[in-house]
């Protein structure tokens, strides 16, 4: 029951949260230069069809009734119509929604798959040359910037090499024709934003991992699987593991963040038509319906996930329970 509560009280939280957010966008949008009808009001369109392009999207109207208007239909599940192509902001957002998804899903799991490995082995081999290389290649790596990291990898592997696409998703012929020429197309195209949208994670990742297994390693409840024989090293991690189950669940909630960020810079720099490439389009065009149905979108992703991450280590320590 208290579990329930507890979820009920973050969701209260978190939707408060997520008008503010959207408030605070709104306002920037409003305080920054330009309007959607500027590139039409520059001589090229009648003034009469400016003028009563400006009174259909509000623009005359008050900041604060705007706003209202937007609450409003978002309370009825309609977010509004793009200034820009005049479609409704979830259909323009679900075309783009499915690369987005799959390039952020691939991006954790190479997360997980590289950094949770590393960094268990260096907290089993404290102070090891593996644990001091392995750190110095997370700091080197986490202070790189990814738009450097990027033009990098570019320059190497797309235009030295040959090897891999230089940007751009993959050729719609590839993608009609499905099967294996679809995945491999799909894998090439995908291989470079991946690396670049991962490699921050990885390198804070796995040294989180190894901060807190050695911690829990140096718990009553490893020393005790030591003592009654468990020397495996998988055996006595598994016991750190369990320990270190809650900061472990509670970090992977602040990942989201840093890969739904991550996606704007990351697409747009390898010409990716997912949302964070919507996004810049979007502020540069002034399109207010479809950058606040974008922070919607994207602050319900990170809460939520915060939040699942938080139920998980509820489930897993049941003391927190009785918190």
């Amino acid at each position: 029951m208290r579990l329930l509560r507890a979820a009920a009280r973050r969701v209260l939280i978190s939707t408060a949260t997520l008008l503010c957010v959207t408030a605070i966008v709104f306002a920037l949008l409003h305080l920054a230069p330009g309007e959607a009808t500027d590139a039409a009001d520059e001589g090229r369109v009648p003034r009469a069809q400016v003028e009563a392009l400006r009174s259909q999207l509000h623009l005359d109207d008050p900041p604060l009734r705007r706003y209202g208007l937007w609450l409003r239909d978002l309370l009825h599940g309609d977010l509004g119509s793009s200034f820009a192509t005049g479609r409704p902001v979830w259909v323009v957002i679900g075309e783009r929604l499915r690369l987005t998804v799959g390039l952020n899903a691939a991006a954790l799991a190479m997360m997980l798959a590289l950094a949770v490995p590393v960094g268990a082995a260096s907290a089993w081999r404290q102070g090891s040359a593996l644990d001091r290389w392995s750190g110095l290649l997370s700091y080197g790596l986490y202070a790189l910037p990814v738009f450097w990291a990027a033009l990098v990898l570019q320059s190497v592997f797309a235009v030295r090499l040959e090897w891999l696409p230089l940007y751009g998703p993959a050729p719609s012929a590839a993608r009609a024709a499905g099967g294996l020429m679809a995945l491999r197309a799909s894998v090439a195209h995908g291989v470079l934003p991946v690396l670049c949208l991962s490699y921050p994670g990885v390198a804070y990742l796995s040294r989180f991992v190894r901060g807190t297994l050695a911690e829990a390693l140096t718990a009553d409840a490893a020393r005790a699987a030591r003592a009654r024989g468990a020397g495996s090293p998988l055996a006595v991690l598994g016991h750190a593991f369990r320990i270190a189950a809650v900061p472990m669940l509670t970090m992977l909630g602040f990942l989201f963040p840093g890969l739904v960020g991550g996606s704007v810079l990351v697409e747009t720099i390898f010409a990716l038509p997912g949302l964070g490439q919507l996004l810049v389009e979007a502020v540069a065009g002034r399109d207010v319906p479809v950058v606040l149905g974008l922070t919607l979108l994207s602050g319900a992703a990170v809460l939520a996930g915060m939040l699942v991450s938080d139920l998980a280590a509820v489930a897993v320590d049941p003391r927190l329970r009785r918190a």
